[in-house]
């Protein structure tokens, strides 16, 4: 098996349903049970990158009403098949590409000075430096009430710097050559300005902000009847927002596929075709729900390389 990297960064507010809440949000984004961080599902991005293979049909149904894997024009599964899978049973298999879930690595948010950073944490690090997105050394967790900052950035405020209504003090050296690599992972040119904005906080802190600074978007639904707001239809949504950075681990296996032109790809061959792809999209995918209005955009960008590299 082979393992390589995706890199998600969000170019409109993202969001990716948990389903009805108890709490203030009634549509909340889903996140990590332990850490209140944001994630996107890996079944979330697998269909997502399937919906371009083939208009996102992975089945086809037969003249007798039966559900049978889809073919090309030659009889022979379909590409989409090969590298998703296929849970029809004439036949079923499994799909070369494995996704993970997408974990935030790098959060925007408000700043006093300079406008906003971008922050992140030393456990957010941390399963960076073991999915090999980032090496270490990772710099000590700060305290609740300190920050790992560039004092002489766009951010600083002499020795301190606040974020939200929160005022955090210079904790030591700036991890230069960390916000260096983490600027390099992403093809967006927006996001290259972190290696004067990012801030390295406290897990517990981070936590905080990944909870509670997400945006939330009030909408009402609309009556087929009258063309008019609902008198009971009030809710809010919660998003994720602009300028957030994601990572998934992506893996892939050979071709599991029994038959035709795709029974003898390697692992290398569906990774190759998977960034392909990404490339033939100009690395713009839309995840999530509410596309029709502009959200779950990102930038996708990827460690695999391409032939003649």
């Amino acid at each position: 098996m082979t393992t390589k990297n995706l890199y998600l960064f969000t170019r409109t507010p993202l969001h990716v349903g948990a389903g009805a809440s108890v709490g203030a949000i009634d549509q909340p984004v889903q996140r990590e049970r332990h850490t209140g961080f944001p994630i996107i599902p890996a079944s979330s991005l697998k269909g997502s990158f399937a919906d371009q293979w083939n208009d996102g049909l992975l089945e086809e149904e037969t003249k007798d009403g039966k559900r049978r894997v889809r073919v090309n024009q030659k009889g022979e599964i379909a590409e989409a098949a090969w590298l998703f899978g296929s849970d029809s049973d004439k036949p079923a298999f499994a799909g070369s590409l494995i996704f993970s879930e997408a974990r935030i690595l790098a959060f925007p948010i408000r700043s006093a000075k300079g406008s906003y950073a971008w922050i992140t944490c030393p456990l957010m690090l941390e399963r960076a430096v073991r999915d090999g997105v980032v090496s270490g050394p990772i710099p000590p967790e700060p305290k609740d009430a300190e920050a790992l900052f560039n004092p002489d950035g766009p951010l600083a405020l002499s020795k301190q710097i606040v974020l939200e209504e929160y005022c955090f003090t210079h904790a030591g050296a700036y991890p230069d050559q960390l916000a260096k690599s983490l600027g390099a992972l992403v093809r967006d040119d927006c996001f290259k300005s972190i290696t004067d904005r990012l801030v390295i906080l406290s897990n517990g802190m981070m936590s905080h902000f990944a909870t509670t600074a997400c945006e939330v978007a009030q909408h009402v639904r609309i009556s087929d009847e009258t063309g008019t707001a609902e008198g009971t239809g009030l809710f809010n949504q919660e998003n994720v927002p602009a300028d957030t950075l994601f990572y998934s681990v992506l893996s892939a296996t050979k071709s599991r596929v029994p038959n035709g032109e795709y029974k003898n790809k390697t692992e290398t061959d569906a990774l190759q075709r998977f960034a392909s792809k990404i490339a033939d999209n100009q690395h713009v995918f839309q995840f999530g729900g509410d596309a029709s209005t502009g959200l779950g955009f990102c930038t996708v960008t990827t460690n695999i390389g391409t032939k003649g590299e």
